[in-house]
């Protein structure tokens, strides 16, 4: 990827594989937009936003719901040899003020549903800030400046991919032209991705996923990408996208992907278009496996691993290998192993940490040294997470290495009993975290979100759950409610959240 800069995959190709002119690019509440256009329109705001002083290098935070407009600014800075930085829309202006802050921003892209935080975030600020539903920014996209040339290069900074945050303080994972799009490259060979297909992007764009999960692969190939709002999914909405624009692929988290299993009308629409669900953020369910293959046997649900740090989508369980409960192998640009302290790859059945090589893979955290070091020892990315392999090599993650439970002596880990909880025929949604006790030294303690009207009770869980799972993982502690477990954007659990609810 060394000659190949962002970019490019607007631009006419260079290879004989790759057709995009005359197609459209995006599509957003019923508005097409054409490769053409969106190359022509991000090409003046660079011009514009290079008149008004951005520079290469710079650092442009962009505080938007997924919008036309998103994919302007992201592909103008890129231009521009400049560096987005998505902020997570939910975030509150004291903790935008801290990433603000943390990578050096200088300019901040919002829109008027973010007046009131941006409004916070203005006072002694003298950072510039530009408001997409202005007159101002119709008039940078109008610039008839030729883009300067920066000599923007593949190893240039492009991105800043703050972590969700799910046990503290995020930290801005730094990415390339490079590592973004070897990220890419790889999805395009991995998920067969061709100029037909149409991908419907549900995640926020300022998520890792919202992007870098098959979005600009499929960019690239020229395909079309079509953006859902970023709040109030609706699983109909979403049938009827998949109907009206032949929609071929899609990523959906578990949570998401079990409600539109679930709408009452999912057999009267036309879903034969759809070759391809993928699946991730945390394990599926076996039950959420079945039910897909029941009630949609022609596509093929594909789980996938990844993180912020890159690649997104690091391991994936294709339709052809039956492991349920498996994230699967290693994608076609990352070399993964599961080792131990001493970082010797442990047998199968296991537990051990994944650590990944790939050239997609982030440079370091921005400003964090120490973290960085730590991360990328030896070369090789140390996720955090847990996981153990079978005999084939395909993975099974078993949680955060920080959310382990040691009860009584005995390992237990939060993602393998989750996913029992969640199993359950009445249960939407579970989270376990380890709470201390005099007696075992930690205990389990499951939050279990149920729909309301829900008869399920306390003992009927608990000796579900001691069908499944050995009597050490089984919590001791339960609490029901109706209320969904506090998320990242990402779709990610924040645990330290889930604490404060149980108050442990």
């Amino acid at each position: 990827m060394d000659s190949y800069l962002v970019p490019d995959l607007l631009r006419k190709p260079r290879t004989a594989g790759r057709v995009n002119p005359g197609r459209i690019a995006i599509t957003f509440e019923g508005r097409d937009v054409a490769y053409e256009e969106l190359d022509e329109r991000s090409d003046r705001l660079a011009a514009g936003l290079a008149a008004q002083g951005f520079a290469k290098g710079d650092r442009i935070a962009v505080l938007l719901y997924n919008r036309v407009e998103w994919a302007e600014v992201f592909f103008a800075v890129a231009k521009l040899g400049g560096v987005v930085v998505p902020i997570n829309y939910l975030l509150k202006a004291p903790e935008v003020r801290y990433i603000l802050d943390d990578c050096d921003a200088s300019w901040v892209v919002y829109e008027n549903a973010f007046a009131d935080t941006v409004d916070n975030l203005r006072a002694g600020d003298s950072r510039r800030y530009l408001d997409v539903d202005s007159s101002l920014y119709e008039e940078l996209c109008a610039c008839a400046d030729a883009v300067p040339d920066h000599g923007v290069r593949a190893e240039d900074l492009f991105l800043l991919q703050y972590t969700s945050g799910t046990t503290g303080v995020p930290k801005g994972a730094m990415h390339t032209h490079s590592t973004v799009l070897w990220n890419s490259f790889h999805q395009i060979v991995d998920y067969g991705v061709t100029a037909d297909d149409v991908f419907v992007v549900v995640p926020a764009l300022c998520w890792a996923a919202g992007f870098h999960d098959l979005a600009l692969a499929t960019l690239w190939r020229g395909g079309r990408v079509i953006l859902s709002p970023s709040t109030g999914f609706d699983a109909a909405r979403f049938l009827s996208t998949v109907e009206v624009y032949g929609v071929t692929s899609v990523l959906l988290v578990p949570t998401v992907l079990k409600r539109v299993l679930a709408d009452p009308g999912l057999a009267g629409y036309d879903l034969s278009s759809l070759r391809i669900i993928c699946s991730g953020g945390e394990p599926v369910p076996v039950a959420t496996i079945e039910d897909a293959q029941r009630k949609l046997p022609s596509c093929a649900l594909i789980q996938v691993y990844g993180m912020s740090e890159f690649p997104t989508m690091m391991l994936y369980l294709d339709a052809e290998h039956a492991r349920p409960g498996s994230a699967g192998r290693a994608c076609s640009a990352a070399q993964v192993r599961v080792v131990d302290g001493a970082g010797r790859d442990v047998a199968p059945g296991e537990i051990g940490e994944i650590i990944c090589r790939s050239p997609a893979t982030m440079i370091g955290y921005y400003g964090k040294p120490d973290a960085t070091a730590s991360t990328l020892a030896g070369g090789w990315l140390r996720t955090g997470d847990l996981a153990y392999p079978d005999e084939d090599g395909f993975v099974y993650v078993a949680g955060r290495s920080k959310d382990m439970i040691i009860s009584g002596g005995l390992n237990v880990y939060p993602a393998e009993v989750e996913q029992v909880i969640a199993g359950h025929p009445a249960v939407l949604e579970a989270a376990v975290i380890g709470e201390p006790d005099p007696d075992w030294g930690e205990i389990g303690s499951a939050l279990v979100v149920v729909p309301p009207g829900s008869d399920l009770g306390v003992a009927e869980l608990a000796g579900y759950l001691k069908q499944h799972l050995a009597n050490y993982k089984v919590p001791r502690k339960y609490t029901l409610a109706h209320e969904p477990l506090p998320r990242t954007t990402s779709g990610k659990v924040q645990k330290f959240r889930v604490k404060e609810r149980l108050g442990a």
